[in-house]
């Protein structure tokens, strides 16, 4: 009677957890809906595990990242990681589809702003994750518009636009401490109703006007003074951190070029 049960579990293991071997690259959905966010690319010959059940149609899926996703700068930690707890979503929106939750043994990084008002910070995660890939014809293709959130290569920079106001960047490297292309307004940093006793003279602001990083100039190499660049969309190369009260982002520019 034992030999059965254990035969009989061990079977009903294999239904719920099965490797499959894919013979076509296939996309790896955030729901069981060709029109949710993709989270990732397997390719042919990869083995996949599938873990759980799913609707007709759809397998469950698990995935190895690191993934890219964005978080709310509120819930980035001083050392520039994600809080335990908070969410990460797959664009940096607040109504956005939740990527994951950030849990205490997950290695997380912030690689650079995001959003409209910098609310947003877009950051790479490493752990496994869950989703669903289609069996059909067409289960493979997002469909048109559809946003996607691709798993990252490591020490390929996130995709963006440098010459947009408030997007910045990562150049390269897998670290906090590796410099990172930003874009933005240079102003002036102190306002005497809203800001007067910054911590830093100057500010980055997006296309709303809003800062989303101060500036920090100590290490600036430039042949021009810097207030020839006030006012103007410009382009710098520098790390960044927080704020000694962690409630803002500072760049520690290093190079600075008008776009």
């Amino acid at each position: 009677m034992k030999t059965k049960l254990i035969l009989f579990s061990f079977a009903l293991a294999v239904t719920r957890l099965t490797a499959d071997t894919l013979t076509a690259d296939t996309a790896v959905f955030v729901q069981p809906d060709a029109k949710s966010p993709v989270i990732g690319r397997m390719k042919s010959g990869d083995t996949v595990v599938v873990v759980g059940e799913a609707p007709a149609g759809w397998r469950r899926v698990e995935i190895t990242g690191p993934f890219e996703g964005f978080a709310l700068s509120h819930d980035i930690s001083k050392a520039l990681d994600v809080r335990v707890g908070a969410s990460i979503l797959v664009e940096p929106s607040k109504t956005a589809a939740v990527l994951t939750v950030a849990e205490k043994s997950d290695k997380s990084e912030v690689t650079g702003l995001a959003g409209a008002h910098g609310e947003f910070c877009r950051v790479t995660i490493e752990k496994k994750l869950q989703g669903f890939i289609a069996t059909g014809v067409t289960a493979n293709t997002p469909a048109p518009g559809t946003p996607g959130l691709v798993a990252s290569t490591p020490g390929a920079p996130p995709a963006a636009n440098p010459l947009a106001p408030g997007h910045p960047v990562a150049i390269t490297g897998n670290t906090a401490d590796l410099p990172r292309l930003f874009s933005g307004t240079l102003v002036l940093a102190r306002r005497a109703l809203f800001n007067p006793n910054p911590p830093y003279d100057y500010q980055l602001t997006d296309s709303n006007g809003r800062r989303f990083a101060y500036v920090d100039t100590k290490r600036l190499v430039t042949n021009e003074k810097i207030d020839s660049f006030v006012g103007l969309l410009v382009s710098i190369t520098g790390t960044i951190r927080n704020t000694v009260d962690g409630r803002d982002l500072v760049v520690g520019a290093e190079t600075i070029q008008r776009n």
